[in-house]
């Protein structure tokens, strides 16, 4: 057969379909990734795992729950939501964190059309009212008729709103615990994972077994963690029976519901969860609206393509439901490869490590500042990390040096993987591209998974896309970089566009907004971004311009300008804010007086910012470095030194919670 003659587009040659044939995998298979069934994903799970009824699918601090007890759950919770009214299409809005019933409860929801809609459950301030407002600012658009809502987020979050919910027609809310899953094992496990963690914080050693629970209750940490959640429950009660609204325990619930009966809805192409951009977008995070069709096209591609755990394999659930890389790469990815999900709910950044040994996954997957983590703390040395299989990170980069310093401790630990990663959004359930293997190169984000198309398009012209194309001598190709695939979401939600689609060539792609590279062989490199965006330690994503602008808001200022800097004691990326006020003359106690206005004025009590925006450095300076062209050089604040600083703010922060927030001069 005579030899196709190149175009040198990238959307029409992907030359990188030659990594997938030289594994041996097959043009049927990868067509196959196309064959969608006529069920919804929760049906596709569970005839995927038709043969795991007795493997452990997931474990919830040590308590393990079989496959076949998961899909009866949420078997449970498809007859909680019938019996409650939720009706095909209709919105259900969580506020909740990784516990084992909001995943059962969303296969629930799906089976019978309902759609889930997944916001950020983590409170943005110490201010109830201020939280209140920014969730109340989300309902008003997104229109949920149900809410299912952690018992601490529904006070904090949702009682202070109470009666503009029921203005609002929102009648009903179920509340979830995180102790429901948890037998007298479980508890033991939870609390004893609340003393090490203080005894860590407190540089000491951690405690691996108490020696019985008479010793383990006689322990301070714990007895003020069992007043507190019976605290919890008292005031909880107390809510409940003062509520306008109905308020309903989801463990009384299911006991209820057992002998019902339900409707299951067949039908991939309807809505079946609503996740969200990290970072905000205006005034409210941008909501992705995905498909069932979408949910199992990524499913069977990041499978092909080699993400997730193997069969029988642990991983760490780590990553937040609101996110769609929590939600499908490193959530429901496990089921559909048939492994076992480790489910954490709260946990401490810094102690990133301490999870690892506890449970000894054989896969995460994890922003890249908590693998510097892992190796932060005393208590690593010299233990034997050879159970990790899979080492994968996304929604940053690392540098080539800091990854091959990764790979060093690992094998200094017994772990002979090197770290895998990939390149993906939430506009397309999480994954896009992946890295292993011979395409796993340093600074590189791999190749798009095995139904998905990238290019690389001219990123000055907006109103639509023009491919770039090879050109002879040409090693790279640079530009924007767009997608094209069976999980890209449609983009439309409550009528309104929220992801804009533009043809070429015949297909539909979505802009990345991110500048990258491509080889000739195919293989991705990320250069930047358009809008100056970086993600936080935690995976929030950090759009520059919407804390300048409302820093700039404040009398006294006259510029702001957010740039990344790499935070050596948090192991990530954090901002730091370059300030130029309206008068340059004044004290240094003047200076710490403004950035607390900037910080409780400017961003806490502001129900578009989030707590999470706030920059943890302040330099103060007479004017900002300019271009040739008398732009602002955005590079020569990056590159300048952080012993210029003038303030720093430090927020004391879980991935759940927001706590002290300190604000200091540099001495």
């Amino acid at each position: 057969m005579k030899k196709s003659i190149l175009t040198g587009y990238p959307h029409i040659d992907k030359p990188w379909m030659k990594y997938y044939f030289s594994q041996g995998i097959t043009q049927e298979q990868i067509n196959d990734c196309l064959d969608i069934p006529n069920m919804n994903m929760t049906e596709y799970l569970k005839s995927e795992t038709k043969d795991c009824k007795n493997k452990i699918a997931y474990i919830y601090y040590c308590k393990e729950t079989t496959y076949d007890e998961m899909f009866h759950n949420a078997d449970i919770a498809s007859k909680v939501f019938s019996q409650i009214g939720v009706n095909k299409g209709e919105n259900i809005l969580y506020l909740v964190s990784n516990v084992p019933e909001e995943e059962e409860l969303w296969f629930g929801a799906t089976q019978i059309g309902a759609v889930s809609d997944y916001i950020d459950p983590r409170p943005d301030s110490m201010d109830m009212i201020a939280n209140a407002k920014k969730v109340l600012e989300i309902i008003k658009y997104e229109k949920p008729k149900y809410i299912v809502a952690l018992d601490k987020c529904y006070l904090g979050m949702l009682k202070p709103i109470e009666h503009e919910l029921k203005d609002l027609g929102i009648g009903n809310i179920i509340i979830l615990s995180a102790s429901d899953s948890m037998d007298i094992n479980a508890q033991y496990e939870y609390l004893k994972d609340i003393i090490n963690y203080d005894r860590l914080k407190d540089g000491k050693s951690i405690v691996k077994e108490f020696g019985g629970i008479e010793k383990l209750i006689r322990e301070k940490a714990v007895l003020e963690k069992l007043s507190s959640m019976n605290m919890l429950e008292e005031t909880l009660n107390e809510a409940i029976k003062n509520s306008p609204l109905r308020i309903m325990k989801y463990k009384n619930l299911a006991r209820e519901c057992e002998n019902s009966k339900i409707e299951i809805v067949h039908d991939p192409n309807s809505i079946n969860y609503i996740g969200h951009t990290s970072g905000t977008s205006g005034t409210r995070p941008k909501p992705i609206a995905l498909s069932n069709k979408n949910a199992i096209s990524s499913l069977k591609q990041c499978k092909l393509a080699g993400v997730g755990p193997k069969e029988g394999e642990t991983s760490l659930h780590i990553l937040p439901g609101f996110a769609p890389f929590g939600r499908f790469n490193n959530g429901i990815q496990t089921y559909a490869n048939k492994g076992t999900n480790i489910h954490i709910d709260e946990f401490v950044f810094n102690e990133f490590g301490y999870l690892i040994l506890k449970y000894k996954p054989n896969a995460i997957m994890t922003p890249p500042s908590f693998l510097d983590q892992i190796f932060n703390s005393a208590y690593m040395k010299g233990e034997d990390l050879s159970f990790l299989h899979k080492i994968v990170y996304g929604g940053d980069s690392k540098s080539a040096d800091d990854e091959i310093n990764i790979n060093n401790k690992l094998q200094e630990h017994g772990c002979n993987y090197p770290v895998e990663k990939g390149h993906g959004m939430s506009e397309y359930c999480g994954c896009g591209t992946y890295a292993k293997a011979d395409y796993n190169l340093f600074d590189s984000i791999g190749i798009p998974i095995p139904q998905t198309t990238y290019s690389i398009v001219d990123p000055d012209i907006e109103d639509k896309l023009v491919p770039l194309k090879f050109e002879e001598n040409m090693d790279r190709l640079k530009g924007e970089l767009v997608v094209s695939s069976e999980h890209v979401t449609n983009g439309i939600f409550n009528g309104d566009v929220i992801v804009k689609h533009y043809e070429m060539d015949g297909k539909s792609y979505i802009r990345t907004r991110d500048l990258a590279e491509m080889d000739r062989n195919g293989i991705f490199y990320i250069s930047a971004r358009k809008d100056r965006s970086f993600t936080r330690i935690d995976g929030y994503k950090i759009k520059p311009n919407e804390i300048e602008k409302e820093i700039e808001k404040n009398d006294k200022v006259r510029y702001a300008k957010i740039v990344d800097y790499y935070d050596e004691k948090l192991k990530g990326n954090m901002p730091l804010c370059h300030i130029v006020l309206k008068n340059p003359n004044i004290t240094e106690d003047e200076k710490e007086e403004i950035v607390k206005e900037i910080v409780y004025e400017q961003i806490i009590g502001n129900p578009t910012m989030s707590s999470r925006q706030i920059p943890s450095k302040f330099k103060f300076r007479d004017s900002l470095p300019l271009t040739k062209n008398n732009k602002i050089d955005i590079n020569a604040l990056r590159t300048e030194p952080l012993d210029q600083v003038d303030v720093n703010v430090e927020v004391s922060e879980t991935n759940l919670t927001v706590g002290d927030i300190k604000i200091f001069r540099m001495l």
